[in-house]
């Protein structure tokens, strides 16, 4: 009799300690709600930038005003999609090449911002206000 006791126990213990490992094992499993969705992924193609005005200041800036419309159907925020950038090159009459950038920080769905930029090159350069380009790229 004892050693049928004996055994119940032993079988006891080992179908106990099987469910706890099983238990934790399933509860352990790495859960991937704070990972976004594809859904919410922003391309390029989902803005839309236009410069609206252009003028030199001095001898040494060009200030750039730009729109950009968030041409899809959710609102972009940087952190949550992915980050864009506005970068505006332009070149001096001898050739040399100078940049200003912005970043795109939050547009709601169908909404446009406007903003401005100052492009600033070496004194005693000619800017040839034709070169400038404005281009939003995806960091």
């Amino acid at each position: 009799m004892r050693k049928l006791s004996f055994l119940k126990s032993s079988i006891s213990f080992v179908l106990l300690f099987t469910m706890s490992i099983l238990l934790v094992s399933c509860s352990s499993g790495s859960d991937n709600d704070d990972v976004p969705s594809n859904a919410n992924t922003f391309n390029v193609a989902d803005f839309a930038l236009t410069v609206t005005s252009k003028k030199l200041i001095g001898s040494d800036w060009l200030e750039i005003d730009y729109s950009v419309k968030n041409t899809s159907k959710i609102s972009y925020t940087k952190y949550e999609q992915g980050n864009f950038t506005v970068k505006f090159t332009a070149k001096t009459t001898d050739g040399e090449i100078f940049q200003s950038t912005r970043y795109v920080e939050y547009v709601e769905a169908g909404v446009t911002y406007t903003d401005n930029v100052h492009l600033k090159y070496t004194v005693g350069k000619t800017l040839d206000v034709s070169t400038l380009t404005a281009v939003i790229v995806k960091d």
